[in-house]
């Protein structure tokens, strides 16, 4: 399922990176501080403390859903790649772990070679490669 984030994007724009997102919606639906605190059961101080420790990032997430249920919103906690899809992050870190594990048995291969053991390995371009000189009889 690919997580739908255009909004979250716009949104996130439009608010400012080190901006509060708890203050920005709650000006954005004319919430005042004081009805905010009232609807969290704190004091309007704490109200300014938990919006600038989100903009620090030092917000607890137990604090942004109370907020979030203040607010008569849904909290979603969202982690989405900066390009690309989260396949296509999972097929490139594959191929990577895959490249590494290929030169590790070729290092190994090759020490057993020197050591006159059989290769335990064949790389797949190698055996493709020696199927095709097979084929054309060579």
């Amino acid at each position: 399922m690919r997580l739908r984030t255009h909004g979250y994007r716009l949104g996130r724009a439009a608010a400012g990176e080190r901006s509060s997102w708890v203050r920005a919606l709650r000006q954005a639906v004319g919430i005042s501080a004081v009805e905010f605190a009232r609807r969290m059961g704190v004091s309007t101080r704490e109200v300014f403390r938990l919006e600038k420790a989100e903009e620090e990032s030092r917000i607890q997430l137990g604090t942004l859903r109370r907020a979030a249920e203040a607010l008569d919103c849904e909290l979603i906690y969202a982690l989405t790649p900066r390009k690309g899809t989260l396949g296509e992050m999972a097929a490139a870190h594959r191929a990577e772990r895959e490249k590494v594990l290929d030169i590790k048995r070729a290092k190994n291969d090759d020490k057993r070679e020197c050591e006159g053991k059989p290769r335990l390995y064949q790389d797949p371009q190698i055996v493709a490669l020696h199927e095709l000189i097979r084929l054309a009889g060579l």
